[in-house]
């Protein structure tokens, strides 16, 4: 609530009816960066609480199952590397599992701060660390 209230203070309405990621995208661009912190840190909490369910299926469609094992070898690879990748994400940050578009992979990259995926990667899922 507290990143929503202050973009609100800051924007005004400027940009009304963009997307929360094109206005962090748009600030990062013109290096406004409290609009940008406000705004990429909303998306990337949106997004972090949007991931979590209750009582969620024990089990991932199995598409999802053969990407990461795919690109990760198995599950439970992408679980370790996912966790080792966090734990190495030094200060304030996000983790990230995003699909790059570019070469069709999935991948796991760390952000600092309200950093949050750019370019060709597409996020997945991703742990406030």
């Amino acid at each position: 609530n507290a990143y929503v209230t202050k973009l609100n203070q800051i924007l005004g309405d400027k940009l009304e009816g963009e997307t929360i990621e094109a206005i962090a995208v748009k600030a990062k661009a013109d290096g406004d960066g409290p609009l940008f912190n406000q705004a990429a840190q909303h998306f990337n909490h949106s997004f972090y609480f949007a991931a979590m369910k209750p009582n969620a299926p024990g089990s991932m469609p199995a598409e999802l199952e053969t990407a990461l094992t795919k690109d990760f070898e198995s599950v439970d690879a992408l679980k370790t590397a996912f966790m080792d990748k966090a734990v190495g994400n030094f200060g304030s940050g996000w983790t990230w599992l995003v699909y790059d578009t570019a070469d069709t992979k999935l991948k796991i990259v760390n952000t600092g701060n309200a950093g949050m995926p750019e370019g060709t990667q597409r996020p997945v899922l991703t742990m406030d660390v």
